[in-house]
């Protein structure tokens, strides 16, 4: 019990915190509870898909839903169409993107409970082809960590460096491809994140083990990387799983694993801040190569405008210079 409350009062000061440093950004946190039967019965959720049948005979035929900037919770349960994907039957939900902005990052978070959905997300252009196919080449278990839950996540980016041009990127679906509803997600047991949060020794005790499930919750965040914190867009390659989709039975179409965006940081904020210590200007720094080294280029942008809005002049290049080395290698 007192290890709960004080995980409790940790989280509680660790959410304050970020809120002040993030300047409030809103992010939303994931009612899992409220959606308990959807996450609850991995056997229940497979017995309902088996009786599913396709909603369509094509990727055009779907009912694309306009998908807005800022956060989206999604719902996949018996109530989602499902369609016969070249994995075998699932249920999905079909996106039309934001239109008139820059490059889009989106990030997709499937949560944690007693059953988990590994998504896989095709992306169409204006004719309704696929241009990328992302799965595990994406998606991957990312642990609890202050307010997110555990989850399996993974960060899409879209090119829109011409616009107009048929082969934009348009169309997104969402879906749970049918050949991993048999296998499972090891996950952190949260004694072992307490130990780890705290430096202290982990118990012996086994992991959790989250049976996958064509039902589940995903969090979706877009952002128009020409309109946040003041970031101009970069390119940086990003690849797609290899296999091929089909749009018609039996047609195939083959899936180009192309490059997309991510970010650099543009103009220093319009108010000098007070001179940053040399401690804190080598902490900073730090994080924002860790943090584009492990490819999480969302948090080394957050880092960077936290560092500059505290008074540092050297995130900006740092960050410049880690993503170069990124794409070297």
């Amino acid at each position: 019990m007192e290890i709960r409350r004080m995980k409790l009062v940790k989280m509680s000061i660790a959410a304050v915190v970020t809120a002040l440093l993030a300047g409030c950004s809103g992010s939303m946190v994931v009612p899992v509870q409220e959606h308990a039967s959807i996450l609850s019965n991995a056997d229940q959720a497979k017995q309902a898909l088996s009786q599913a049948t396709s909603c369509c005979n094509g990727f055009n035929e779907f009912n694309y839903v306009s998908l807005p900037e800022g956060e989206t919770l999604l719902a996949i349960d018996g109530k989602q169409p499902s369609y016969q994907f070249d994995e075998g039957m699932s249920y999905f939900a079909a996106y039309r993107l934001p239109a008139n902005t820059g490059n889009l990052a989106i990030t997709l978070a499937s949560q944690v409970s007693k059953t988990v959905l590994v998504p896989k997300v095709i992306m169409l252009d204006a004719q309704f082809k696929v241009t990328r196919v992302l799965g595990e080449s994406v998606f991957a278990y990312q642990p609890a960590h202050l307010l997110d839950n555990d989850r399996i996540e993974g960060r899409v980016f879209v090119d829109r460096s011409m616009p107009g041009n048929p082969a934009t990127e348009t169309y997104m679906v969402v879906y749970a491809p049918a050949d991993e509803l048999a296998s499972s997600t090891t996950i952190l047991h949260p004694a072992k994140a307490f130990a780890r949060a705290n430096g202290t020794v982990e118990p012996e005790i086994k992991d959790p083990v989250i049976p996958h499930s064509p039902w589940g919750l995903v969090q979706i965040k877009v952002t128009d990387m020409a309109k946040g914190q003041g970031m101009e867009a970069v390119f940086k390659p990003e690849y797609a799983d290899e296999v091929a989709m089909s749009q018609a039975k039996p047609a195939t179409t083959a899936v180009a694993a192309t490059a997309a965006t991510t970010a650099a940081v543009a103009a220093a904020p319009s108010t000098p801040a007070p001179a940053m210590l040399s401690e804190t200007e080598s902490f900073y720094n730090a994080q924002i190569e860790k943090a584009v080294k492990a490819g999480d280029i969302d948090k080394a942008m957050q880092l960077v405008s936290e560092a500059e809005r505290a008074g540092s002049t050297k995130a900006k290049s740092v960050f410049i210079d880690a993503v170069k080395r990124s794409q070297k290698n």
